[in-house]
């Protein structure tokens, strides 16, 4: 139902160099509809239909090199023809006052050498994941074993997320985030299941995020803190398995990004798995947890005391939010924003949909990775006069 008074998830807030306007913010969402890895007209409708004045969208997932994943119609962020194409998405979303991040996105061992030029994808460590890869033009091929990342690819990899930081903002992005969940290469390194290195760069909670650490200060010294941003998900179990202390991991990660001023940090509910029901996961969790699969009870599989570790630093939430849950954290102040991902791709007036109360339309999941404007701009607005 309307609200009578207009509740805290409206209230302005300030996120880096950004005055947002409401706290609704669009989560990054991969649509593969980006020919040749250059985002076209078609891409630039479909963020300028989900844009408001003073709203906040995460761009899609996208690759800062072609060893971060080469996925078949995910766009890229390393050529001048990267910078040129995206500049018609990021000029359409300001031409309605709105703000877009760049999401940087490096998949590490989920890649396959056929979208490599032959190569081996890249991880902490040498290991496979067990599954396959659909996002090639042969369709879905089987996951391979990675190749441990030696330090000189580490070093490697780390420039071309600087470079990659840089091509953004000069394509008109607001800032950038850099993704170290989901079980993609940061959280490749952080995971003490997938890291089995015996360098500085495993080992010790303090080794494991050494990588990850030393990419954040690089974007950081290249484009300001106030200009960068991060996700993690700790009890993420996509594409990897549960961390064995994810309490201490997270809260040993965080505890140093407070450090660095950043625009925000989006952390992943529990609840959310990109592959699994809700109840599925809880009772995954629950289980890990009464087997001592991981340090913690089930009381504590939650991201309150990683909110509690963020004092300075803009707190959002993912996963699970859609128009009846998503007041109460930001209400309380546990969290300062809350991003929603399939409920903007089926309602791309959410924002104004939340406000008045309006029933919003279902997703067809079968459209997310399909070709076009089906699923993708023909969603329709709802009939809602808002205030000017």
């Amino acid at each position: 139902m309307a609200h009578t008074q207009p509740p805290k998830i409206f209230e302005p807030l300030q996120v880096g160099g950004m005055t947002l306007s409401h706290r609704i913010i669009m989560s990054p969402l991969t649509r593969i509809r980006c020919p040749n890895s250059l985002p076209d007209a078609l891409v630039a409708e479909y963020y300028a239909q989900r844009t408001t004045p003073g709203g906040l969208i995460i761009g899609e997932g996208t690759h800062p090199s072609i060893m971060a994943g080469n996925f078949l119609n995910v766009p890229g962020m390393f050529t001048l023809e990267h910078v040129q194409a995206w500049k018609l998405v990021t000029d359409a979303v300001h031409a309605k006052g709105g703000f877009i991040v760049c999401q940087l996105w490096h998949v590490g061992r989920f890649a396959v050498a056929v979208q490599l030029g032959g190569r081996e994808p890249l991880s902490s460590s040498a290991t496979n994941i067990g599954l396959s890869n659909r996002f090639t033009p042969k369709g879905r091929v089987p996951t391979e074993k990675s190749k441990e990342m030696t330090p000189s690819e580490i070093q490697t990899t780390i420039d071309e997320h600087v470079h990659a930081a840089k091509c953004a903002l000069e394509a008109g992005f607001d800032a950038v985030e850099i993704t170290m969940g989901n079980g993609y290469l940061c959280d490749q390194f952080l995971n003490s299941g997938v890291n089995l290195r015996a360098d500085k760069y495993g080992g010790s909670i303090e080794n494991r995020a050494r990588f990850p650490l030393e990419l954040l200060d690089a974007v950081i010294a290249a484009i300001q803190p106030s200009k960068t941003a991060v996700r993690f998900s700790p009890w993420g179990t996509v594409l990897m398995p549960l961390d064995s202390d994810p309490i201490s991991t997270f809260s040993y990660v965080l505890s140093e990004v407070e450090k660095r001023g950043l625009a925000y940090v989006c952390l992943t509910q529990p609840r959310t798995d990109l592959f699994l029901p809700e109840e599925t996961k809880w009772e995954n969790l629950h289980h890990a947890s009464d087997i001592g699969a991981i340090k913690a009870i089930k009381d504590e599989i939650t991201l309150k005391p990683f909110f509690k570790i963020l004092r300075t630093t803009p707190a959002f939430a993912t996963g699970g939010y859609d128009d009846k849950n998503c007041f109460e954290e930001v209400e309380s102040g546990e969290l300062n924003a809350v991003t929603f991902g399939r409920w903007f791709i089926s309602n791309p007036d959410l924002v104004d949909r939340i406000r008045m109360g309006k029933s919003l339309t279902p997703w067809k999941q079968e459209s997310f990775y399909a070709d076009g404007a089906w699923g993708y701009t023909d969603y329709p607005s709802a009939d809602i006069e808002v205030d000017a």
